[in-house]
């Protein structure tokens, strides 16, 4: 018998899911350069030779896994040959719902990323991808099938990132950590080569062929996605210049506008709105 009651509370703003289905066949893959969004990401990926760079970890990915993105969580795909690559990719607004996307928010950022699920519940969430594609129904059956997508990555297993392979070279990685570790100051291709024990022409290749990005693109994209934390968390314009290693201030104000539309200023003034 039971002696009480049992009350569900679960506070729900209004969000917005957006999914869509890619297929980029043979020979036409498209280059993803490093980037970031205010949504919560799922990529559910269903073939082609890739890895998944996340904050300053690499993940392999095979058929079946899932990689997860909170907001301001930094990734990039990598893409190892032209193999067809076919994936959902899922965009949910978070908006005040935090409390119910805890998969995405109760983690450090570059860490848990990868997830694994058993045989069985890989092919229902690819199932319940496709249905919510190619179908409409009512907004409670399409409220059901969000959250049970969401209890099916809670049920994943978190992968560990991929420390060196063949297809990702070591001195790649170590570059990675070390461009991760000194984004305050100015890194040169000679300092960055010295600390991947190789030489410039040899870790240039290695951005080509594994990130498709050459290291100073990398390194100034990932300048400016330091510096829209930095501005994020309270900084001033100057201060976010100067502690992303920019020199110049009225350089840094033109590549930030060319990479996000607005200027630094102008992005401080959109967060007070928010």
């Amino acid at each position: 018998m039971l002696k009480k009651n049992t009350i569900l509370y679960s506070p729900l703003s209004p969000f917005r899911m957006h999914i869509r289905y890619v297929d980029l066949p043979t020979g036409t893959v498209e280059k993803f350069g490093p980037h970031i969004h205010s949504e919560c990401e799922v990529c559910i990926n269903l073939s082609g030779d890739i890895s998944f760079v996340v904050e300053n970890n690499i993940y392999p990915i095979s058929p079946g896994d899932i990689i997860i993105t909170r907001p301001s969580e930094y990734h990039h795909c990598i893409y190892h040959s032209d193999a067809p690559h076919r994936h959902f990719w899922i965009l949910i607004s978070p908006e005040e719902n935090h409390a119910l996307l805890r998969l995405f928010f109760d983690r450090n950022a570059g860490e848990n990323n990868l997830l694994r699920l058993s045989a069985e519940n890989t092919e229902q969430l690819i199932s319940l991808c496709h249905t919510l594609v190619t179908e409409s129904g009512t907004p409670c059956e399409q409220l059901l099938r969000f959250f049970t997508l969401l209890a099916l990555l809670e049920s994943a297993r978190p992968s560990a990132p991929l420390v060196s392979s063949a297809a990702v070279p070591a001195a790649l990685v170590s570059a990675l950590g070390y461009i991760e570790s000194n984004l305050s100051h100015p890194i040169s291709m000679e300092e960055l080569a010295n600390a991947a024990n190789v030489s410039v022409n040899t870790l240039e290749r290695h951005f080509s062929r594994s990130m498709r990005i050459t290291p100073t693109a990398f390194i100034r994209q990932k300048k400016l996605l330091f510096a829209q934390k930095l501005l994020r968390n309270g900084h001033t314009v100057q201060e976010a210049c100067e502690q992303s290693g920019f020199s110049d201030y009225s350089h840094f104000i033109a590549l930030f506008k060319k990479n996000f539309g607005i200027t630094p200023l102008q992005y401080k003034k959109q967060l007070s709105c928010i």
